[in-house]
C-alpha cells in the first residue's frame, strides 16, 4: 500500500462518462491542466477496479476507481450523494495546502 502524503487536496474533474441503464457510471476521459497551464484531455485506458470509498474529512460517500492511464495506475473518485461529481486527490506542499483551504480574508 503506498504511503499517504501528509497534505492532499481534492481537485474536481470535468469528466466524460457513460451511464448505464442501472445508473452505473464508467469514466472515459477528463480534462487536466498541464505544467504550462493549458488544458489536455486525459483518456482512461482501463478500469482496474471499483471500490466503495468514503472520506471521513468531508463525509463524502462514493467509489474509488483504480484506473490505468498511459501505463500508470491512478485513482479517481466519484461521489454518489448530490451533488454527484468526479475528483482526484493530489499531494501538495504544506504551503499549497494552506493556500487552498484559506478562508476568504485570511492572509490578505
Amino acid at each position: 500500500m503506498p504511503e499517504t502524503p501528509e497534505h492532499t487536496i481534492r481537485v474536481p474533474l470535468k469528466m466524460l462518462q457513460l451511464t448505464g441503464p442501472d445508473g452505473s457510471v464508467r469514466p472515459i476521459s477528463f480534462d487536466w491542466e498541464d505544467e504550462e497551464g493549458g488544458k489536455i484531455e486525459v483518456t482512461i485506458d482501463r478500469i482496474i477496479s471499483i471500490t466503495p470509498a468514503s472520506e471521513l474529512k468531508s463525509g463524502t460517500v462514493g467509489d474509488r476507481y483504480e484506473c490505468e492511464i498511459k501505463g500508470r495506475r491512478e485513482y479517481i473518485y466519484y461521489t454518489k450523494l448530490a451533488p454527484r461529481k468526479w475528483f482526484k486527490v493530489i499531494p501538495v506542499t504544506e504551503q499549497e495546502y494552506k493556500n487552498y483551504y484559506r478562508l476568504p480574508g485570511e492572509g490578505d
